[in-house]
């Protein structure tokens, strides 16, 4: 036998060197979302602009990304996932030179906008490409190490993206995400598999296999909406995204307040978050071992008293410590859960679906840090808090309610499935008769 098969060609093995690719494509992206906020000064200097100016590009980036994931990630449903990862890295990296080299904010703004179209179908497409590439046993597995690519970008990527801008100028910055950006796209081109969607992921909860859709873009959506789980979880993606950002916002201020402007603590503690939100690419596995569904509302219901205790324990640095690592860990595996769960609701509409769990995402994200700007202000961390706990706690009650019609669902679909199998096995009666 060949020592040459990879991990790809093992039909249960862990396919390594997509895992890592998709990985090093979310940190890229990540990282050129995130990095723009201590490089602004030195990019308004260079085009003569002010800071409140280039500040804009951040919300052209996030309207990027609503707009790609709605436009291009359902793609995947009828053509090549693989074809659609490519795409969308080769987008972020012309969109990623395209700021590199702007000579003025519009230049630099239209690179923005490419790399942000490009954000919004790259990223649902890898989530969607897991349920379609990995087994079943190692799925949450795989898009834990996914989603710790977020905390990555945001404790590795964003230090080391200032410290080249800061010695080398902030377009290098930009560059060595697009050399990034460019080695993802070598790599999914030789081992990103070539396999249709939707082949590989395991069955379908309908137990169909998924075919390629041919119907238009609203019927797709409506049809990848209509499944109770798909419109509930997505529904409680965005409130849980809405409340994390919305208490994550102002964390950073309650803690200058804490500490002191001048202080360092305030970036360590914000470290101490950003490691527990890594924690999910080992968690991952343990929630294949127990459950997903149960997994996820047991962590909802966790993050209702965390909420309302971070803001409580601000004086005691101890509690704190402890508070906001558990914080992380918790949040990084409800993302990764939800993210998994939706792969799975529907193989012929996987692309779709993350698409609008993408555009939840960005929603709650945008409105969150938005709408609890006023309360803050006016009534103090303790209050977002608690707001963010009653989100979250309406989340959890979504969630417990998938979970509780769970066994419902499979015996409809067990049931379905048996009078497909009787009435096959009656229209061959009739025909030898």
């Amino acid at each position: 036998m060949s020592d040459r098969s990879t991990d790809e060609e093992r039909p249960q093995g862990f396919p390594v060197l997509t895992v890592l690719a998709l990985m090093a494509g979310i940190f890229a992206v990540g990282s050129e979302e995130l990095v723009v906020s201590p490089l602004l000064v030195n990019m308004a200097e260079s085009f003569g602009a002010t800071v409140a100016l280039m500040a804009l590009s951040v919300s052209v980036y996030g309207i990027g990304t609503a707009v790609g994931a709605l436009l291009f990630a359902p793609l995947g449903d009828r053509v090549s996932r693989r074809l659609s990862l490519v795409a969308g890295m080769v987008m972020f990296v012309l969109g990623t030179l395209l700021c590199a080299s702007a000579t003025g904010p519009g230049m630099f703004f239209a690179g923005r906008v490419l790399a942000g179209l490009a954000t919004g179908a790259f990223v649902p497409t890898a989530y969607a490409f897991v349920g379609d590439r990995i087994p079943y046993q190692h799925r949450a597995r795989a898009m834990g190490i996914l989603v710790s690519s977020w905390s990555i970008s945001l404790v590795l990527g964003v230090p080391m993206g200032s410290f080249v801008g800061e010695w080398a100028g902030w377009r290098w910055t930009f560059g060595l995400l697009a050399i990034l950006g460019a080695l993802v796209v070598f790599v999914l081109l030789l081992f990103g598999g070539g396999k249709p969607a939707g082949a590989e992921g395991g069955p379908a909860p309908s137990g169909k296999a998924a075919e390629p859709s041919e119907r238009g873009w609203v019927r797709s959506a409506a049809q990848a909406l209509r499944g109770p789980k798909v419109s509930v979880y997505v529904l409680a993606t965005f409130l849980n995204m809405f409340a994390f950002y919305g208490m994550y916002t102002f964390l950073g201020s309650a803690l200058q307040y804490r500490f002191g402007s001048g202080s360092s603590m305030t970036g360590v503690m914000i470290l101490l978050y950003g490691l527990g939100f890594a924690t999910s690419f080992l968690t991952g596995r343990w929630a294949d071992e127990l459950g997903k569904e149960r997994v996820l509302v047991a962590l909802l219901a966790g993050l209702v008293p965390a909420l309302v205790a971070i803001p409580l324990v601000t004086g005691w640095t101890p509690l704190l410590v402890v508070c906001l690592f558990l914080w992380g860990a918790m949040q990084s595996l409800v993302v990764t859960l939800l993210s998994t769960l939706l792969s799975e609701c529907s193989a012929q509409h996987r692309g779709t679906v993350l698409a609008f769990y993408s555009l939840a995402t960005n929603l709650g994200v945008a409105l969150g840090a938005a709408l609890l700007g006023p309360l803050f202000t006016a009534y103090g961390f303790s209050a977002v808090g608690y707001v963010c706990a009653g989100i979250t706690l309406v989340a959890f009650g979504l969630s417990a309610w998938v979970y509780r019609h769970r066994d419902r669902d499979r015996d409809r679909d067990k049931d379905r499935g048996q009078d497909e199998d009787r009435a096959r096995e009656a229209g061959v009666a009739a025909y030898e008769d």
